[in-house]
């Protein structure tokens, strides 16, 4: 039976307690729970495995290295250890070892160039930092030219080092003192509407996080996730892994290739896998090239009992995708709504019905409502605390009585027509799975009132054109069914008429003239979110977790 966690009230001032993280850990390994981390390439011959055991063994080794090599770090310098490794159990290991020496998590892109790494290393102040085998080339060079301790954790299962670069200064081993509002992890923005910034989360809300996520995800020992996201992001580090740590699953990481992840998915191991919008099209063209046997296989495969469920988040997922995959997987996928600064604050249910293009209801332990402008405003215990070294951005981003502002804009509920359109979608998809459909109707008017959906970002989503606001995300998801639109982005060109002209960004297959398009949008939306521009490209820019990066395009007209 694994411990309560505390609740933040019983934690707050407290010292020299062990990070909740940590303490479910070693309650895993005294169960016995093997299994913790598995790292699988689909190449090898046998995967690489470590146990709860040995995975709480190497955090206690590797956290009294650590708490040396910060006891010897400048004066006044904070506890933050940044960190470059590929998604591995040594990267599990290092992120334990680290919060059970007190210290503050500041996980790297392994994408990042030098300048990148150089700004996140300077901008937490961190005094250590630490590298696996395959990075150290690109980081040793940062840490020694900023001046910081440098340490490469090596070795394999069951056993891991860390060893500090020659010169490293000595220390004598130094006193674990924390308290659960002190910070355990910094993530930075994506740095898509400005600077990167560091994004504090404390020991407190990062557990009020997993245990949100272990409500409504329904997260036991039981389950293992296939993980091939990035372990920088709130998705890939909080989402995925720590929350099934949390809970003493299987972490299984692996590169993604759509053939092996397939086949994973598909083996009845898999219980759970989240990704993001991009990699189920992937999967689907995969599935596209098969032999009509395989394709049949692997679809069959996904039918099993023991996958649960299958997220799609950290960008919107378009409708077509959602049906598409539905028809495909017999799955609909499961949306949900976060961001950095507040981990998830609404999904879909696991249960009952789930509506094409709404992020759902409100999550334990979140708190969300709307301002007079439709923006999205969250308060809990899930929120972080402040953007690292910046006051003043802090408090621009929270209203006098506590709440977060997202930024983003969102409609909850909506008109008898809109509510319709809402069931149709649902039946339509649900349809695509083969299964019974009629339940669709029972959902409590009520909830459906009460479900979010997203409008996009405020800064680039909402376009303001001839009086009007108009939502970009809801434009893109119907360019999305013209059958010649691969890929788009819908964005509000400067002008000096309209304020902002409605101009569709796409990838096309075949040749489709704006008379064409504005023709074909007429028949499916209002007028006034007809596209009045149409730029063909052969690639749309995107972030390392596949999110359309807009305001790139919006620079090219401020150009």
């Amino acid at each position: 039976m694994l411990p309560a966690t505390r609740s933040a009230q019983q934690l707050s001032g407290m010292c020299d307690y062990e990070a909740p993280m940590v303490a479910r850990i070693r309650a895993h390994a005294e169960a016995g729970l093997e299994k913790a981390v598995v790292e699988s390439d689909g190449k090898s011959a046998a995967p690489v495995v470590i146990s709860y055991r040995d995975l709480f063994r190497n955090t206690e080794e590797l956290s009294k290295k650590i708490v040396q090599l910060l006891a010897s770090r400048p004066d006044g310098s904070p506890k933050h250890v940044t960190y470059l490794a590929n998604p591995s159990i040594a990267y599990v290991i290092v992120e334990l070892a680290i919060w059970s020496a007190g210290a503050t998590c500041v996980p790297l892109s392994v994408h990042s160039p030098a300048p990148e790494l150089e700004y996140f290393v300077e901008n937490t102040e961190s005094p250590l930092c630490i590298s696996d085998p395959a990075m150290e080339g690109l980081f040793k060079p940062v840490a020694d030219k900023l001046g910081r301790a440098f340490a490469v954790i090596s070795g394999q299962s069951p056993l891991f080092t860390l060893t500090p670069a020659p010169g490293t200064p000595e220390a004598a081993e130094g006193v674990v003192q924390f308290a659960a509002g002190d910070a355990a992890l910094i993530l930075f923005t994506s740095g898509t509407t400005g600077k990167p910034k560091g994004v504090v989360h404390t020991f407190s809300s990062v557990t009020a996080t997993y245990e949100s996520l272990t409500e409504a995800w329904s997260w036991t020992s039981r389950d293992h996730t296939l993980h091939v996201l990035p372990c920088h992001h709130i998705h890939g580090v909080q989402n995925i892994l720590n929350t099934a740590l949390f809970n003493g699953a299987t972490v299984e990481f692996t590169p993604f290739d759509a053939g092996h992840c397939l086949n994973r998915i598909t083996s009845g191991d898999i219980t759970c896998f989240h990704a993001v919008p991009t990699i189920y099209v992937k999967f689907t063209q995969y599935l596209d090239k098969c032999t009509a046997e395989k394709r049949a296989e692997l679809c069959q495969g996904m039918r099993n009992e023991k996958l649960r469920y299958m997220v799609s988040g950290s960008a919107a997922l378009p409708v077509p995708t959602m049906t598409a995959w539905a028809e495909i997987s017999g799955h609909v996928l499961l949306e949900r709504y976060g961001m950095t600064e507040i981990g998830m604050a609404l999904s879909n249910n696991m249960g009952g019905t789930r509506f094409p293009g709404c992020v759902g209801w409100p999550l334990p332990n979140c708190e969300v409502k709307l301002d007079e402008e439709g923006g999205i405003l969250i308060r809990g215990p899930c929120v972080f605390k402040e953007y690292y070294r910046n006051e003043e951005a802090t408090k621009k981003e929270f209203t006098e009585d506590g709440w977060f502002k997202s930024g983003d804009s969102s409609q909850c509920g909506g008109s008898a027509e809109e509510l319709q359109v809402l069931q149709d979608g649902a039946i339509a998809v649900l349809k695509a799975t083969g299964r019974d459909s009629s339940a669709v109707g029972t959902i409590p008017e009520d909830a459906l009132k009460s479900i979010y959906r997203i409008m996009g970002r405020s800064s680039v989503d909402i376009i303001k054109s001839g009086g009007y606001k108009i939502s970009a995300l809801e434009i893109e998801s119907v360019l999305l069914t013209h059958e010649k639109i691969k890929e788009c982005a819908v964005v509000g060109k400067p002008d000096e008429t309209w304020g902002e002209k409605v101009t569709a960004v796409c990838v096309l297959d075949g040749d489709l003239s704006l008379k064409e398009l504005r023709e074909w949008g007429k028949e499916r939306l209002a007028s006034y979110k007809v596209p009045q521009e149409l730029e063909v490209v052969t690639e749309l820019p995107r972030n390392q977790m596949g999110k359309l990066e807009k305001k790139k395009i919006l620079d090219r007209y401020k150009a």
